[in-house]
């Protein structure tokens, strides 16, 4: 029997989500408006991340209406009830597995620079971005790669770091992607309130980990949520929030000692690599200048003059 989907309500709905992705990211219309309310979920000061996270639900509605209107292929994909979430584990692991492969450039980047793995990296060629480990940029830049022939230029898109993650930050590529399909066929299968919530747990976590990574806002809420509809698989109850809580505060933990640790409230650090020009320091106090071959190294006293 030949498969013929129908127009429902979730169609009609992701394509206007899709339509105003694009008239955020060409107009100026709604732009603020859109952004600064989603900006508790995305924690994102341009339409960037706004117009992913449209396109992305809308997207996501269409694709999730044709599997579920398609019984053939649920028959298919879908063995017993809570096949599904078998689909959904796999991109749960994938999902954390990549973000902290993401932590491991970030050390990386700092170790073939011969710096503190606390350290934040400003790369101003050929624009000025910045990546960190508390606030990763490294697979952004890779998604920069594509995204710079489309958006407008006063969009971030981290290409400046790409020439430093390269080639390890590639498996975005393959990663992303799949954490998408499994993650879409996961959710295509549950109740409409567990649906309607893993439907934006998995777009916030996908954007949170190209822009931000493991200890981002935003992937921190998609995985949380995401943790929570796989443990409870559509029941309601307190004791399934016992292993997303347990595995979210581990997350939370690590992220505390990392900040903690990179912290000094005397000094601050300036690594100047491979400096083209002078570097005007009149409104810092600095304390102390070191030059190691091209590095220049200026210690900074935590109070301006």
């Amino acid at each position: 029997m030949k498969f013929k989907p129908s127009m429902d309500k979730s169609i009609i709905f992701g394509i206007i989500m899709i339509l105003i992705g694009f008239t955020i990211l060409f107009t100026n219309y709604i732009d603020s408006f859109v952004t600064q309310l989603l900006w508790p979920l995305l924690e994102g000061s341009s339409e960037g991340k706004t117009v992913l996270f449209l396109w992305l639900i809308g997207f996501t509605l269409i694709i999730i209406s044709l599997i579920r209107q398609n019984k053939a292929l649920c028959d298919k994909l879908y063995k017993d009830r809570n096949y599904h979430l078998k689909y959904l584990k796999i991109a749960i692991i994938l999902l954390i597995l990549c973000a902290f492969i993401g932590l491991f450039i970030e050390a990386y980047i700092r170790q073939s620079f011969g710096v503190s793995f606390f350290t934040i990296l400003t790369s101003m060629n050929p624009s000025t971005s910045t990546t960190s480990p508390m606030h990763s940029h490294a697979y952004k830049s890779v998604l920069g790669i594509f995204a710079n022939h489309i958006v407008p230029s006063h969009v971030n898109t981290g290409s400046s770091i790409l020439q430093y993650v390269m080639p390890y930050a590639l498996i975005i590529v393959l990663f992303w992607p799949a954490i998408y399909v499994l993650g879409v066929v996961g959710i295509s299968d549950m109740n409409d309130l567990h649906r309607f919530v893993a439907l934006i747990a998995l777009t916030v976590a996908l954007i949170g980990l190209i822009d931000g990574g493991l200890f981002s806002q935003p992937f921190l809420i998609g995985f949380g949520f995401l943790l929570l509809v796989y443990f409870s698989n559509g029941r309601i109850g307190i004791k399934y929030f016992i292993n997303p809580v347990v595995i979210m505060g581990f997350i939370l933990l690590l992220g505390m000692l990392i900040e903690v640790g990179g912290s000094d409230t005397t000094c601050h650090t300036l690594y100047v690599v491979n400096q083209t020009g002078p570097v005007d320091m009149e409104e810092f106090n600095v304390t102390n200048v070191e030059v190691r071959d091209d590095m220049t190294i200026y210690t900074l006293n935590s109070t301006t003059p």
